[in-house]
């Protein structure tokens, strides 16, 4: 209840820059008011009807004027309806582009302890709480409003006795439901962070499948998957009673407003200072006002879930992005290299004074024990870690003179396990690249890492889709097609994470003579623990706790 305030607040700094322009918004009152005020000339027209009843029968044209009158209004509100809904979702589109584009380009290093699912459960089931007080409570509230105002002022022109009557009623009904539309507050956060939990669960169960089948551990899962169901499940029923007391709360207020206005009228009539027709245009007014209030009530009790939600999309917002203010674009690697690098996570530190050089070609093997910072060491050169930029050199310049982009663009990784998305052969392959691709370059590249049988298996179908589930490579074909995609970015390094750790003799072979032939065009830098790798014109680098121990190069030998 207290963090109301701050957290409607985060909601509309949230918002703002997604904002509807000023010619949209207003566009959007005119409807509002033109179909409200079409509602509202409905019992006025009504009260006139039945007060020129008489024993020659009704007009037929005052008929046909009250049948236009619907009919133009349930166009109106047919219109209305689309446009604000349109608007709503414009706001939610541009919302959530924001925030995947806030995702994608924040430093690394403020996602390491955040989980995929989790955050991308904000993204779009945090969002839709939004999305729902814009597209559909925003309208509610702007017609109730208006309603609202111009019912009271019409009432009180025809009979200033009623209306105290219904607004007496009315105000009783708000101070009754207010209080429970603002406990959707809380529950809206909670609701947000339980269905969070249960996504990220579920996904990496999923993602880990074989591993989880492998250890008969189905069934001990989906025992744990009961108590995030059950948060879930409590949450939700939360939110029901709290939606189920605001229904026959307005339904009580409007019943009990329609008592008293009979009751009142009843003895007024009886007196001769009130006609029948005012007594049915506001029985018409109670009636129309009852939705807006209750439109109106949902708007607020809404506001207060999507206010809960918005505290944990403005985490989002507010990472702090990647960026580059340098215009120097890297054209040609003739050398990188580390000087007294030191790199710390939290109270570890993981590379110490760390001082290492590479040149324009050839094979650098990284020899360490796992630990001993070598992923770490690599990493430098994509540009992960800002507050080492000036200890990162390429071509004697450090990392801050360059353009991060270009950078990226010159430096390929192949991670240990290289990554795949779910997405085609052809989309994997050119990830990143802005110019098309012909199928002749990629089945030329294909070719020169070794994989002519792989395409033969896959009847050389580029739209061919990777799946997490379905075993499209073996991992010497990972390998392979992860160095197939750097060298279609054509890139000018090639950063290897323990490429041959996963195969067998014969493909470890195989590999090490497509990268030394490589490493002969271009600088290739190799992660191994393994020895044996070893050639004597390779250029080696040993790691142990974080430090550089020992350099052997042939060459300078």
């Amino acid at each position: 209840m207290k963090n109301s305030p701050d957290n409607t607040q985060s909601l509309w700094q949230l918002l703002t820059p997604h904002k509807p322009n000023r010619k949209a918004f207003s566009y959007l009152v005119l409807l509002v008011i033109i179909a409200t005020g079409l509602e509202l000339v409905l019992p006025i027209y009504s009260s006139y009807l039945v007060d020129s009843i008489s024993s020659d029968g009704i007009d037929h044209i005052i008929i046909i004027g009250l049948v236009a009158i619907v009919l133009t209004a349930a166009f109106f509100e047919a219109v209305l309806g689309w446009y604000g809904g349109r608007l709503g979702h414009k706001v939610s589109f541009s919302l959530r582009y924001s925030l995947i584009g806030r995702l994608l380009h924040s430093e690394s290093q403020s996602l390491d302890d955040e989980h995929s699912a989790e955050l991308s459960a904000r993204v779009v089931n945090d969002s839709k709480e939004v999305k729902s007080v814009l597209a559909e409570d925003l309208i509610g509230l702007l017609s109730g409003v208006i309603s609202l105002l111009a019912v009271v002022t019409i009432m009180f022109i025809l009979d200033w006795r009623l209306t105290l009557v219904l607004v007496t009623c009315v105000l009783t009904g708000f101070v009754l439901i207010t209080p429970i539309a603002l406990m959707m507050n809380n529950i809206g956060k909670a609701t947000q962070t339980a269905e969070a939990n249960l996504l990220k669960q579920v996904t990496e169960w999923l993602r880990y499948g074989k591993l989880i089948k492998s250890h008969n551990a189905a069934a001990q899962l989906q025992r744990q998957s009961k108590s995030l169901l059950d948060d879930c499940f409590t949450q939700e029923m939360r939110a029901t009673k709290v939606m189920a007391l605001i229904g026959p709360i307005s339904n009580l207020v409007l019943m009990i407003s329609m008592i008293a206005i009979l009751a009142f009228s009843t003895y007024w009539l009886k007196q001769g200072t009130m006609t029948l027709g005012t007594i049915t245009a506001f029985l018409l007014y109670l009636f129309g006002l009852a939705f807006p209030l209750m439109a109106m009530a949902m708007f607020f009790s809404n506001l207060n879930k999507a206010a809960g939600a918005a505290s944990r999309l403005t985490h989002i917002s507010q990472l702090k992005s990647e960026h580059s203010d340098a215009t120097l674009m890297l054209e040609q690697v003739s050398d990188f290299s580390v000087r007294d690098l030191t790199f710390t996570r939290g109270d570890k530190t993981i590379l110490n004074k760390v001082n290492c050089r590479f040149g324009s070609k050839g094979l650098y093997l990284l020899l360490g024990e796992s630990g001993s910072g070598k992923s770490s060491l690599l990493n430098q050169f994509l540009g992960f870690y800002p507050e080492t930029f000036e200890q990162v050199l390429i071509n004697d310049k450090p990392l801050t003179a360059y353009n991060l982009l270009s950078v990226r663009q010159a430096f390929a990784w192949v991670d240990q396990e290289p990554k795949l998305l779910h997405a085609t052969i052809r989309d994997n392959l050119t990830l990143g690249l802005d110019t098309q691709v012909s199928d002749e370059k990629i089945f030329q590249v294909l070719t020169v890492v070794g994989l002519d049988s792989w395409l033969q298996r896959i009847n050389r179908n580029l739209q061919l889709v990777v799946s997490e589930q379905a075993m499209q490579f073996s991992g010497g074909e990972k390998q392979r097609f992860a160095i197939a995609r750097a060298l279609l970015r054509q890139a000018k390094v090639l950063l290897l994470d323990e490429p041959t750790s996963a195969l067998d003799e014969a493909n470890k072979k195989d590999l090490m003579a497509l990268i030394r032939e490589l490493a002969a065009t271009m600088p290739v830098v190799m992660i191994s623990h393994h020895l044996e790798l070893m050639e004597p014109d390779d250029q080696v680098i040993e790691m142990a706790a974080g430090e550089v121990m020992t350099t052997m190069d042939r060459k300078l030998a």
